[in-house]
């Protein structure tokens, strides 16, 4: 009897063993697994987007005086008029590492919201902002059957680019000026002309 359970004893051992060996070499493919599933996932994700420069400081203002004195006379300021008032000298291309920042020196060139370039049937080329896909698309689909846009702070423009037509969609808090879009169509088809 002693025997027989000494030898059952052993025969537990055994499967014991077994069963905890199978269960750590389980454990380790299931491991390996879940690794290889977050890493195809990373990588579906893209690359992560270098952050955008910071803007060039500001000079500070130099005061104007309101009035200047004349020997005789009194001369006043004119105000310049917002239609002749033309945008600063910004290296749009050279000075960017990439299109995004391209695309923000451009927005801060014209003091833009934001600016979208998508293909005519909704596809996102690049955005300052990422979730543009639904904008584009409603924007897109807009231009197509020739409708204004949806918001008075949106304006639309055509761009030709190696052949194709794409769409620029503009976002500003200010009317821009016809100067201001025609600059703003030659800066978007030199961006898109250097980077794509």
């Amino acid at each position: 009897m002693t025997a027989e359970f000494e030898s059952m004893t052993v025969l537990l051992l055994v499967v014991l063993t077994i069963a905890c060996l199978a269960q750590v070499v389980f454990m380790g493919l299931l491991l390996w697994y879940v690794k290889r599933v977050a890493d195809t996932l990373g990588s579906m994700r893209g690359p992560v987007p270098p952050p955008l420069p910071p803007p060039p400081a500001q000079p500070s203002p130099v005061p104007v005086p309101d009035v200047v004195e004349a020997p005789k006379a009194v001369v006043t300021e004119k105000a310049v008029p917002v239609a002749a008032v033309v945008a600063p000298k910004l290296d749009i291309l050279k000075e960017s590492p990439d299109i995004q920042a391209s695309i923000h020196r451009l927005c801060e060139k014209y003091d833009l919201s934001d600016f979208i370039v998508t293909t005519l049937d909704g596809l996102v080329v690049i955005s300052l902002f990422p979730g543009s896909s639904e904008e584009a698309a409603r924007s897109s689909d807009l231009f197509r059957r020739k409708k204004k846009p949806d918001s008075p702070n949106v304006t639309f423009f055509e761009i030709p680019h190696r052949g194709e037509a794409m769409l620029g969609i503009i976002r500003s808090d200010h009317p821009l000026s016809p100067e201001e879009k025609k600059g703003i169509d030659e800066d978007a088809r030199k961006i898109l002309d250097w980077w794509l």
